[in-house]
Order: structure tokens, then C-alpha cells, then sequence
């Protein structure tokens, strides 16, 4: 704004001159820029099969039966003073003199202050403003970089884990540490602002293993940065052997665990058929065979193993193991019983004997079921190895068969306490992938 001289004086009256009894304070005039101003101021979001077939049946079931601003326009403007009368002075209270009959025609005296002339400066008037003489104030240059600090919680992890960061103290010489921006990079690609104050440690968790640099970048106001490094290494627990990756329903594979790391609290062996095991922490083999999914259905094509290792630093992910396909099977079992050389005599039967083959996955067992008939009596072999009477059609087809694990194709079963009357035995078997066996059966009347 340009500069202007600002007087400010005291006007009194006239002598012999009458002032208005309502005025009563003096009237400071203010001349500007040589305007002479009075009274104014200024303004600025399993489960058998159907015993279709076997002999016994027949001839058991035969037996058995807010508020409006005011218009500035609506305020009463100030009046504005006459240029040539000054204002009267309300603490002289002297009356108007009263007219005369004759109008003066001649100058009235003088006063002391003149009413039509310049007024001149009174003593009280405000100097002009002088220049500064000193030089102003200038803002220091800033040519150091701002200071930063992280820590870890570790520097060594298992993939899949987290690392907690916690900032640090962050100053500079001349911006307050919260006008500092942080910035920490992960050196996987990501990054996080940080918060001046009030950040809270950040988890930062890493999906795949390799080493690692953890990077703070700080930046002061005037632009200059400085860094902060640590490095993590993320590994992946354990290594692993499978003994076979070809495999039938029912056949057993090994997964050998070596170098379990130091600090291993537990691990989950998840077989991928949904069946998931907690194992020891260490170096070991353990066996599994894949049959049903633990949801139901018969395990067919790949399954994915993995492994969970856990320290104090929690789970790791799930680590890949390895691979293991299940083929498919589609042929049947084949079963067959022997008859004893003499039939019709009880110690004849003292053991029963079969064979069963399996082009595919192989049948686990041989389920028998023996039954005796004696005029209006009919027995079931139980696989206590016992003889128990029936004495309706339900109770003889809830009688349970014996199950014998053959060895190298071959079965037997010895018979306890057998008596005289008519002996059957019906023979089947179901493979691994529960391919059904058709019946195989004998019988023979004894005495």
C-alpha cells in the first residue's frame, strides 16, 4: 500500500460563533491524502452287496418263513461535515447569537483558527513512517538431512510369516519431527506411509522366501531425504521325500521330513485327501495310503501333500511337498473257495480255504460268511468265531461275515464247532477302489 500522510487536528470554534448543545464529544478530523475526513471510519470446509447269488439264501429264507446477515446498505450513513464549518466543540455550550434585522454584509472577525484555510499541523500530529534502517530477518538454510530409525523383530523368518516394524525416533536441525515424512519400503514392491505420531508397529507378511531389504525413507520440509536399511531372509522349512508317486487306491507311500529347522514347535501334515495330521517336530517318515476323501468319494487323479511348520513366530504357509497320483482302477476282484476232499464229514471242515486275485489295486479282504442248517435250526458263523441260532429272516441277514486279510492271494478260515446238518459258505470281496467281487460258494451236507 502506498505511503500517505496522515494528520490528525483538533478543530475548535469561532469565537462569538454558537454550537449545537447535542454534539458532545470533539471531532478529530482526519485528512488523507489530502481528503479531509469527519465521523467516518475505515473497513477492511461297504455295506454288502445284494446277496444275489449266493446259495444260502434260498434255503435259509425256506426254513425261516442459522440467522440473516444486515444489509450494510440499510445502515444510516454518517453525514458528511461541511467543508467549511468545522465541527463545534459539544463542551462549550455558548448560545447563537440572535439575528439582527440588517444582514451583516461585511467578513467576520477572525478567530483564532482560521474556517476556510488549510488547517496547519498541531503538535500532536503522527510523523511520517521512516524506512527500516536494519536489514529484515532471513530463514536459515537447511543442508542437512533429516535422521531416521526402525527396528525388526527378527531378521530371519519362514515364508509365510510376518515381520513387525516399529519406527523410530525421526528429527531434523530445522523441521519438527512432524513435518517429516516416512515412507517404508518392504523390497518386494510395496511400501506404507507411515504416520508422524501415533503409528502403531505394522505386520508385513511375505509369501515367497529370498533375502529381502527393508528400506525408511524420512524427507524434511526443505526437500532432503535420508535412508534407514535392514535386511530380512525369509527360507522355507524342512525338505521332503516320497517313496512313490504312482500309486493304487489303498497303497501305502512314505514322506520322509529332514531338516526340520531349529525352534520347530509343531508341524500339520495335511495328506491333501482332506485328512490332516499333527506330526513331532523333527526329522522323520510317515506312512499314509489314500482310499476315501475324508468328505466321501473315492480318491482318483493327484493329490497335492503340504506341510505347516510353526515356531514363535507362528505358521509359516503351507509348504509344498510334493505330488502323488492315484490311478484309476476298474477291473474286479476274483473269489473263489475250496471244497474239502470228503464234504460229507465234519472234520473235513475244520478249515476252510480260497484264493483271491486283483488285476488293479488288490482287495485288502475276504469276507466270509458260514451258515449251518439243521431241520428248522439255522446257525450263523460269527466273527467272534462262534455259532449263534437265528429265528427270522432279519436276524439272519444282519448276520455279520468273518473278514480275513488274504496273503499272497490266498485265504483260510478255521471253523469251530461245527455239528451235523447242512453247511454253506459264501465268499466276496471288494477291491480299493470298491470294485465288488462276484460270489463264490460251497456246500455240503455233514455228519
Amino acid at each position: 500500500m502506498p505511503y500517505r500522510h496522515v494528520s490528525f487536528v483538533r478543530v475548535t470554534p469561532l469565537k462569538g460563533v454558537s454550537l449545537n448543545a447535542r454534539l458532545k464529544r470533539p471531532i478529530l478530523a482526519v485528512v488523507v491524502s489530502s481528503a479531509l475526513l469527519a465521523g467516518g471510519a475505515f473497513a477492511a470446509s461297504p455295506a454288502l452287496a445284494s446277496d444275489s447269488g449266493r446259495s444260502a439264501t434260498a434255503d435259509a429264507g425256506a426254513v425261516l418263513a442459522d440467522e440473516p446477515t444486515p444489509d450494510p446498505s440499510e445502515t444510516t450513513p454518517t453525514p458528511e461535515p461541511s467543508e467549511t464549518t468545522p465541527a463545534p466543540d459539544p463542551s462549550e455550550t455558548t448560545p447563537a447569537p440572535e439575528p439582527t434585522d440588517t444582514p451583516t454584509t461585511s467578513a467576520p472577525e477572525p478567530s483564532d483558527t482560521p474556517t476556510t484555510s488549510d488547517p496547519e499541523p498541531s503538535e500532536t500530529t503522527t510523523p511520517p513512517t521512516e524506512p527500516p534502517t536494519s536489514p529484515p530477518p532471513t530463514t536459515p538454510v537447511d543442508t542437512a538431512a533429516p535422521k531416521g530409525a526402525f527396528t525388526l523383530n527378527t531378521t530371519s523368518l519362514w515364508v509365510g510369516q510376518k515381520v513387525t516394524f516399529t519406527q523410530g525416533a525421526v528429527s531434523d536441525d530445522l523441521s519438527p519431527a512432524s513435518a517429516i515424512g516416512r515412507v517404508v519400503s518392504w523390497g518386494d514392491g510395496t511400501s506404507t506411509t507411515l504416520k508422524a505420531t501415533g503409528q502403531a508397529p505394522v505386520n508385513k507378511q511375505y509369501l515367497r522366501n529370498g533375502k529381502f531389504t527393508i528400506t525408511l525413507t524420512v524427507k524434511d520440509q526443505a526437500g532432503k531425504t535420508a535412508k534407514v536399511t535392514k535386511v530380512l531372509n525369509v527360507t522355507v522349512p524342512g525338505k521332503f521325500k516320497i517313496s512313490k508317486y504312482g500309486i493304487w487306491p489303498g497303497e501305502r507311500v512314505t514322506t520322509t521330513f529332514s531338516s526340520v529347522p531349529a525352534g520347530t514347535t509343531r508341524i500339520r501334515f495335511d495328506n491333501g485327501d482332506g485328512y490332516v495330521q499333527e506330526i513331532k517336530p523333527k526329522n522323520q517318515a510317515i506312512k499314509v495310503f489314500y482310499y476315501h476323501r475324508k468328505n466321501g468319494g473315492l480318491i482318483k487323479g493327484k493329490v497335492t501333500l503340504r506341510a505347516t511348520f510353526y515356531n514363535k513366530f507362528g505358521a509359516s504357509s503351507a509348504v509344498y511337498v510334493g505330488v502323488v497320483n492315484v490311478k484309476t482302477d476298474s477291473w474286479k476282484p476274483v473269489v473263489k473257495v475250496k471244497k474239502p476232499k470228503n464234504p460229507t464229514k465234519i472234520k473235513s471242515w475244520k478249515t476252510v480255504t480260497g484264493t483271491v486275485s486283483d488285476k488293479g489295486s488288490g482287495a485288502p479282504y475276504v469276507y466270509v460268511w458260514v451258515t449251518r442248517i439243521n431241520g428248522s435250526a439255522v446257525y450263523c458263523y460269527t466273527p467272534a468265531k462262534k455259532w449263534k441260532r437265528v429265528y427270522s429272516e432279519e436276524q439272519y441277514n444282519n448276520c455279520a461275515p468273518v473278514a480275513i486279510t488274504p496273503s499272497k492271494g490266498k485265504w483260510s478260515l478255521k471253523i469251530n464247532g461245527l455239528g451235523k446238518g447242512t453247511v454253506y459258505v459264501d465268499a466276496r470281496a471288494w477291491d480299493w477302489a470298491d470294485n465288488a467281487s462276484k460270489w463264490a460258494s460251497i456246500q455240503s451236507k455233514v455228519k
